[in-house]
C-alpha cells in the first residue's frame, strides 16, 4: 500500500515524463488560431492529445506492462518494434531535439549558437545521473523537478488569467468552421501515445521500487498515475491555450508558440520571464530526456542478456549529443517519417490488448501491419511526399485521410474482420467435434 506522499510522486513523475518542449509550444499556437472557438478546439485537442496517452496508459495497466502489448506478436516482430520505438524517440529524434530546444529558449537568446555544444554536455550529463538510479526516479521527477517545474508553470497560469494579454481574437484558419476536427488532428499530432507504451516501462519499475509486487495493485497504481497525469496536462494544456488565445489582439503577427510565450513572459515580467521560460523549457526537456532515456535503457538491458543498463545510459545519451551537434535537422527528416508510422502501429496494439483472446496469430500481424501500412501513408501525406494523382484519389476515398489518421478505419475493419474469422472458425470447429461425437 503506497502513501499518499508516494502516489503523488508517481503521478508527477509521470506528467513530467510527458511535458516536453512540444506540449508547452502546441497549445499557445492553438489558442492564437482558435480564437473564439477555443473551447471547441481545445475539447478536440485534449481527447486526443491527452485522452489517448492517458488511455494508453490504461491499456499498458490492463495487460500488465509495455511489453506484453507486444507478446501477441511474434518475438523478432515485438523486439523489432520496441527497437524502432526507443531509438526513434530516445537519440534519433527526441532526446536532441529536446536539447536543441532547451537550449533554444534558455541560452540562445544571450550568446547565440556559441554555447550549444557546453550545453548539450552539462544537459546530457545530468540526464545521465539522473537515469543511472531508475529506482530512485520517483524521488527525482517527483518529489523535487516536476514541483519546481509546476511552480513556474503556476505563475505563468496564474499570470495570463489575472492579467491576459488582450482580448480573445477572431478564430482564422481551419478553426473558423472546424475547430473541433483541428483540435483533434493537433492532439493527435503530438503523438504522445507512442510515449506512453515506451513510459509504461518505467511506471511499472518504479511502482515496484516502491514495494509493490501484485500485479493488480501495480495496475492500480498505473491508472491512478494516468489519472493524475491527465488531469494536470489539461490544466496546463488550458492555460497555455489561453495565453495565446490572449495574445491574437497585440497586433502582432506569431508563426509558432514559442513567440507567443516568449512575447508574453517578457510583456508580463521583462528579462526575468524570458529567464522564466528559458528555465521552464529546460526543466520539461530535462525530465522528458531522462523519462526515454530511462524507458529504452530498461528495454534494452531486460531484452538483451549481453546489454547493461548503465552501459545504454552512456551509449544513448552520447549519441544523442552528437546527432544534436552534428546532424541533427538531417536526421529528424529520416526520423520524422519512422515516428509518424510507428504511431498507427502503437495505437493498433492499444485496439488489439483487450481482444488478444479472440483473435488468431494472422488476424494480429494482418491488423498491425495494415496500421504500418496505412501509416506510412499518413507519413508522406503529412511530409508532402505524397505524389498529387494519389494524393487526390485518397483525400477523396480514404476516410479520414485529410486529418492524417486514414490509417484509422482499415485497421479497424482487419480489426473487426479478424475477430469475425477467429469466432466463426472457433464455432466451425466445435460444430465439426460434435458431429464427430455423435
Amino acid at each position: 500500500m503506497l502513501s499518499a506522499r508516494n502516489i503523488a510522486a508517481l503521478g508527477f513523475m509521470t506528467f513530467a515524463m510527458y511535458l516536453g518542449a512540444g506540449n508547452l509550444i502546441f497549445p499557445p499556437f492553438l489558442g492564437y488560431q482558435a480564437g473564439e472557438n477555443l473551447v471547441e478546439g481545445m475539447l478536440g485537442f485534449l481527447l486526443t492529445g491527452v485522452g489517448l496517452p492517458a488511455l494508453a496508459l490504461v491499456m499498458v495497466a490492463l495487460v500488465g506492462g509495455s511489453d506484453n502489448l507486444t507478446a501477441v506478436l511474434p518475438r523478432s516482430l515485438g523486439t523489432s518494434f520496441w527497437v524502432m520505438v526507443f531509438i526513434v524517440i530516445g537519440p534519433a529524434f527526441v532526446i536532441p531535439r529536446a536539447i536543441t530546444v532547451a537550449y533554444q529558449f534558455s541560452f540562445a537568446p544571450f550568446v547565440g549558437d556559441a554555447a550549444l555544444i557546453p550545453f548539450s554536455l552539462v544537459f546530457c550529463l545530468a540526464t545521465v545521473m539522473f537515469a543511472l538510479y531508475p529506482g530512485k526516479l520517483v524521488d527525482t521527477l517527483g518529489k523535487w523537478l516536476t514541483p519546481m517545474l509546476l511552480l513556474i508553470l503556476v505563475v505563468m497560469a496564474g499570470a495570463a488569467w489575472w492579467s491576459p494579454a488582450g482580448g480573445v481574437g477572431a478564430a482564422t484558419g481551419p478553426y473558423v468552421s472546424g475547430a473541433l476536427a483541428e483540435g483533434l488532428t493537433q492532439g493527435y499530432m503530438t503523438m504522445d501515445a507512442l510515449g506512453s507504451i515506451g513510459f509504461g516501462w518505467i511506471i511499472f519499475r518504479a511502482i515496484q521500487s516502491m514495494g509493490v509486487s501484485c500485479p493488480k495493485a501495480t495496475a492500480k497504481y498505473t491508472l491512478i498515475a494516468a489519472l493524475m497525469y491527465a488531469v494536470a496536462m489539461a490544466l496546463v494544456y488550458i492555460s497555455l491555450a489561453y495565453i495565446g488565445a490572449t495574445s491574437a489582439q497585440g497586433g502582432q503577427d506569431y508563426s509558432n508558440g514559442g513567440e507567443i510565450l516568449t512575447a508574453f513572459t517578457t510583456a508580463r515580467f521583462g528579462l526575468f520571464g524570458t529567464l522564466l521560460l528559458g528555465v521552464v523549457m529546460v526543466l520539461a526537456c530535462l525530465t522528458t530526456a531522462i523519462g526515454v532515456t530511462t524507458a529504452g535503457s530498461e528495454f534494452y538491458s531486460r531484452t538483451f542478456a549481453s546489454v547493461s543498463y548503465r552501459g545504454c545510459v552512456w551509449i544513448t545519451m552520447v549519441a544523442s549529443a552528437l546527432v544534436a551537434n552534428i546532424g541533427l535537422d538531417q536526421l529528424l527528416a529520416i526520423t520524422l517519417p519512422a515516428v509518424v508510422a510507428l504511431h498507427p502501429v502503437a495505437i493498433a496494439l492499444l485496439m488489439i490488448a483487450p481482444l488478444r483472446r479472440a483473435l488468431s496469430p494472422v488476424g494480429v500481424v494482418g491488423t498491425v501491419a495494415t496500421a504500418l501500412v496505412f501509416g506510412a501513408l499518413d507519413a508522406l501525406h503529412i511530409l508532402g511526399g505524397m505524389p498529387a494523382e494519389l494524393q487526390a484519389v485518397l483525400s477523396r476515398e480514404l476516410p479520414l485521410y485529410g486529418y492524417y489518421a486514414g490509417w484509422a478505419v482499415p485497421t479497424a475493419l482487419v480489426l473487426g474482420v479478424a475477430v469475425v474469422a477467429k469466432q466463426l472458425k472457433s464455432r466451425g470447429f466445435a460444430v465439426a467435434f460434435d458431429r464427430s461425437r455423435g
